[in-house]
């Protein structure tokens, strides 16, 4: 692994912690389901937002000089734009009009 794969698969790990641990929660609180796959499924989706965080920001976020100047440096910390996004994420969530009882199941069953 060259080390610009390294760095983005290290962001990419660092982006999932903090969403992780700040909207797993919230996402299980709506789906209500308690299985194995269902919390696969939910770590799944964490990756997935993290994911897109990673191709959104991590050259602008990289560049901190350019990312200063940016419209998307719109918080003051990494930390902050990371959870600005989580709860965008979490909101777009909550919105669709989709059964989220079993959605984690239903939608990562074949994990």
């Amino acid at each position: 692994m060259n080390s610009q794969n390294k760095q983005q698969t290290d962001f990419i790990k660092m982006v999932a912690k903090q969403l992780g641990k700040n909207f797993m929660a919230p996402l299980f609180e709506v789906t209500k389901e308690k299985s194995q796959v269902a919390y696969i499924g939910g770590l799944a989706e964490i990756l997935d937002w993290s994911k897109e965080f990673c191709e959104q920001y991590y050259d602008k976020v990289t560049n901190r000089e350019e990312f200063m100047w940016s419209r998307d440096n719109i918080c003051n910390t990494l930390n902050d734009l990371i959870i600005s996004f989580g709860r965008e994420k979490l909101k777009t969530f909550y919105s669709k009009p989709e059964n989220h009882t079993n959605y984690f199941s239903r939608r990562y069953s074949s994990i």
